[in-house]
C-alpha cells in the first residue's frame, strides 16, 4: 500500500535480521560451546537508523526506508516491521539476491562478534536510487552509512544535495578514505563516526577529546562539513564545528552492561528530526 505521507526524513541504507546467541564466553578455534539463548530480530544500521528516528517523529511515514531486501520470508518480516514501527516502505524494493543477514555472538560482558551477509543490501545500486528521485526530492533530510555499497550511498547524497537536502552520514563500517567514491564527503553535511572510524578517515590520532576536535577539523575544513559529532563509547558524544566544540559526557549505567549492539548507529540520528522540529517553529528539541 502506498502511503500518503511524505516523508521528512529518508534513511538510504540497509536491512538485515539478526541471528544472537548469548553465551558465557565466545568459543575458541575449533571449540563448540552451548549457549544460553537465541533471539531472532531486526537490524541492520540503516534499519536502526530509521526505526530510531521514527520514534522520535510526530507522525506515522515520517521516516521512510529506502533500501533492497530479498523475497524470502526474511524479508516480508522486515518490511512488516518497519511498517509496525512507523516507517515507510514505498521504496523498500525486492531484489534475486537473499535478505541481509547479521550472525551475532554476545557474551556475558556484553561484547559481541558480528558477521554479516549484506544480500540484497549489495544488489542496491544507483539506478535504483535514481528511480526514488520523487521521494527522496520531497524529503528534508537523508541518512545514510556503508551497510550498502558506498557507490549508491555517493548517488544518494548527490541526488539529495541536488534537491537541498540536510545530509547526514554515519561512516560505518569503517573505510579508509582512499576508498570512498570522489565527492561523497563533500556532500555529507553532518558526519557522525566514531573515534576509529574519524582517525580512518582524517588519518589522525583520536584517542582524546583535543585529538579528536583536531581530526573533525580537519575533515570540516576539507570538505566543507557543517558539523561533526563523535561518538566516544563510554566518554559520551563531542560536537565540532570550524568555530565551536561541545563535549556531552555519557551518564553512569544505572546497572550491568548487556549488550551494545545496535547503539552506534542510534548517535546523532534525533539529529533530523531535531532539524525537522526546529524548521517547524520551536518544538522541543528530541534527544
Amino acid at each position: 500500500m502506498t502511503s500518503s505521507v511524505t516523508p521528512a526524513i529518508v534513511v538510504l541504507g540497509s536491512a538485515n535480521v539478526d541471528l544472537i546467541t548469548y553465551c558465557d564466553e565466545f568459543p575458541k578455534n575449533g571449540e563448540t560451546l552451548m549457549a544460553n539463548s537465541f533471539a531472532q530480530s531486526f537490524g541492520g544500521k540503516g534499519a536502526n537508523q530509521a526505526v530510531q528516528a521514527a520514534k522520535l517523529s510526530p507522525s506515522p511515514n515520517y521516516v521512510s526506508m529506502l533500501g533492497m531486501v530479498g523475497s524470502d520470508s526474511y524479508g516480508s518480516s522486515t518490511r512488516a516491521n518497519f511498517q509496525s514501527c512507523n516507517v515507510g516502505v514505498d521504496e523498500l524494493k525486492v531484489g534475486k539476491q537473499n535478505s541481509g543477514l547479521a550472525t551475532i555472538q554476545v557474551d556475558s560482558h556484553g561484547e559481541n562478534r558480528i558477521c554479516i551477509v549484506p544480500g540484497a543490501n549489495f544488489e542496491l545500486s544507483a539506478d535504483d536510487v535514481a528511480s526514488m528521485s520523487a521521494t527522496i526530492s520531497a524529503a528534508s533530510y537523508m541518512v545514510g552509512q556503508f551497510e550498502i555499497l558506498p557507490t549508491t550511498t555517493a548517488a544518494g547524497f548527490k541526488l539529495a544535495k541536488f534537491h537541498n537536502l540536510t545530509t547526514i552520514l554515519n561512516p560505518a563500517p569503517a573505510k579508509a578514505l582512499s576508498t570512498l567514491p570522489a565527492g561523497l564527503l563533500s556532500d555529507t553535511d553532518y558526519l557522525v563516526p566514531n573515534q576509529p572510524e574519524l582517525s580512518l578517515l582524517s588519518g589522525l590520532p583520536t584517542s582524546t577529546v583535543p585529538e579528536c576536535v583536531t581530526a573533525a577539523r580537519a575533515l570540516i575544513s576539507m570538505y566543507s562539513i557543517s558539523s561533526c559529532i563523535v561518538t566516544m563509547g563510554s566518554h559520551g558524544s563531542l560536537h565540532v564545528t570550524s568555530t565551536s566544540t561541545f563535549h556531552s559526557p555519557c551518564p553512569p549505567l544505572p546497572g550491568p552492561l548487556l549488550d551494545t549492539q545496535g547503539g552506534g548507529t542510534e548517535g546523532g540520528y534525533g539529529e533530523g528530526e531535531r532539524g525537522c522540529r526546529v524548521q517547524r517553529g520551536g518544538e522541543g528539541g528530541a534527544d
